[in-house]
């Protein structure tokens, strides 16, 4: 049969001026090559959505802290606004 003996054998071309190339499968090299790649990618994507999910966390943390702060605008004893608390008087008798 032809080509069932060939596995040992590599492939050669002549590339001109006398040179003789061997044609070698490069299957293995380019399956590690995309592993690779594809673990360095996978990294890269896992370091960006750590840093957005913090961002987005940190960012409504502000939120809920300004909320927090601002709510007090009915109590207005430690400004000292007009009709507060703190600086209620009685009535006059005339």
């Amino acid at each position: 049969m032809p080509g069932a003996g060939d596995r040992g054998k590599a492939l050669a071309r002549w590339l001109g001026a006398g040179l003789l190339v061997e044609e070698v499968d490069n299957t293995v090299t380019l399956i590690i090559l995309a592993v690779v790649g594809g673990v360095i990618g996978l990294l890269i994507l896992i370091l960006l959505l750590k840093k957005l999910i913090a961002f987005i966390l940190k960012k409504t943390r502000e939120k809920k802290k300004e909320c927090l702060v601002s709510s007090s605008g009915n109590d207005n004893t430690e400004n000292g606004l007009p009709g507060s608390k703190a600086e209620e008087k009685p009535p006059t008798k005339v």
